[in-house]
């Protein structure tokens, strides 16, 4: 996606002005972020694109190395401390990653941005998570929010590898498109796995984050009832009446099973179970 102009008041920060740069705002300042906390000593970038991240990875960055299926354009080539790799990152990627595990040396950060099918993005997770150079490593991935690339991010065995210590796939919430050309198709989004291959591994949790309904499917099923009201030639307002009538119908239902003699007897057993949570 790029983004439209913004006024130049506002546009004094730089990730608010105008770009070949395919994130969001809150996309763009959440890598930032990241990016200038870790100052990564070694970085890899799948998906190079225009170059729009890969010019704050490089200036964030000791050494980058760049992965996508065309040359880069002239002004990402002028960039000193960035290797480009040219062709198929299911060819390219597993070799560096061999090379870089022959000199015992760590990748400190990784942008997931190439290839969307869904194949291709569980491969590319597969081959970064199977390598000894991911060990304390930052992994991030952008489009969570597509349907084909989340499908290829949620085939992937998160809790298969001990070194995996958290992942969440949707760190930034992606969103819904509007605009004729791309309405209701659900891009952006942006995914992060954090790597520790020294962490006690035994006896942890699943590394997926737990506290909270994913944005992936909240968003989805917000799209699904968008579209099927469209299609039924209903109007907003009638749809917002009838999620309304819904939302009550629900509460009325929760109201009736938090009212009952079963629920109020197991009341204990619910507290003790989220004891003993709290203190696993």
């Amino acid at each position: 996606m790029l983004n439209r102009p913004i006024s130049q008041e506002r546009a004094q920060i730089q990730l608010l002005r105008a770009s070949d740069w395919q994130m969001s705002f809150g996309e763009r300042a959440a890598l930032e972020g990241l990016l200038s906390q870790l100052k990564p000593q070694l970085a890899i970038e799948i998906g190079t694109a225009e170059g729009g991240s890969l010019y704050r990875i490089a200036a964030h960055s000791e050494e980058v190395h760049s992965f996508d299926l065309v040359p880069p354009v002239p002004e990402v080539r002028t960039l000193a401390n960035v290797h480009f790799h040219t062709g198929n990152s299911h060819e390219l990627l597993p070799r560096l990653l061999a090379e870089l595990a022959d000199d015992g040396r760590s990748v400190d950060f990784v942008l997931v941005d190439g290839d969307h099918s869904t194949e291709g993005v569980r491969r590319d997770m597969v081959d970064l998570l199977d390598s000894p150079a991911i060990a304390r490593t930052l992994i991030v991935m952008h489009d969570t929010m597509n349907e084909v690339v989340r499908s290829g991010l949620e085939h992937v065995h998160y809790s298969g590898y001990p070194k995996v210590a958290h992942v969440d796939l949707d760190f930034v919430a992606g969103y819904m498109f509007r605009e004729p050309s791309l309405e209701h198709e659900l891009w952006g989004g942006l995914g992060l796995v954090v790597v520790d291959a020294a962490r006690p591994a035994y006896f942890t949790a699943d590394p997926r984050e737990q506290p909270y309904h994913p944005a992936f499917e909240l968003i989805r099923s917000a799209r699904d009832r968008i579209v099927d009201s469209a299609e039924r030639g209903e109007t907003a307002e009638e749809r917002l009446t009838a999620l309304e009538t819904e939302l009550e119908q629900t509460r009325g239902w929760l109201d009736d099973v938090q009212g009952s003699l079963s629920w109020r007897a197991t009341r204990p057993l619910r507290q003790a179970k989220q004891r003993l949570r709290r203190g696993a």
